[in-house]
């Protein structure tokens, strides 16, 4: 019976490591890059659009990085995290204002949205001006390289 149960655990356990490969899955955040590599500083090959659908080719031992291939044929690395099983559509997507997209990038729920909407006192400025400011590669490469941090 032991025998039984660890040979189903190790079965489930292969085809459950290898389930992503060939699925076709959506990008859930706008705008990522498509890596060279399986890194934050892999050359840059491409770029995907929020909601686009793309093949996933293999994954990385860590799981972390996705190789895809979008339809037009270019393949490279994303994370992982930037893909969903689920079909992004949005049938009012051309009537959202740029507050409201900018809320549900900031991961807010419909109940969030609600009690936002209902106080009218809630302060994003921060936020925003955050999401104003950028940093170049080469800047965040030295900054964990001064700080001694992995850069991969």
């Amino acid at each position: 019976m032991k025998r039984l149960l660890f040979v189903s655990v190790l079965i489930f356990s292969f085809f459950s490591a290898f389930a992503d490969v060939g699925d076709r899955k959506f990008v859930s955040v706008p705008n990522v890059e498509l890596r060279a590599k399986g890194s934050s500083f892999g050359e840059k090959v491409g770029k995907t659009a929020y909601g686009e659908e793309v093949v996933v080719v293999k994954e990385s031992d860590s799981k972390k990085w996705s190789m895809v291939k979008k339809s037009n044929g270019i393949s490279g690395w994303i994370p992982t995290t930037s893909l969903s099983r689920k079909k992004i559509v949005s049938k009012t997507a051309m009537n959202i204002s740029p507050d409201e997209l900018a809320l549900a990038g900031k991961g807010f729920s419909d109940e969030d949205e609600t009690a936002y909407r209902k106080s009218g006192s809630a302060n994003y400025d921060a936020v925003d001006e955050m999401e104003k400011k950028s940093v170049s590669e080469s800047e965040l490469k030295n900054f964990l390289s001064a700080g001694n941090l992995n850069l991969e």
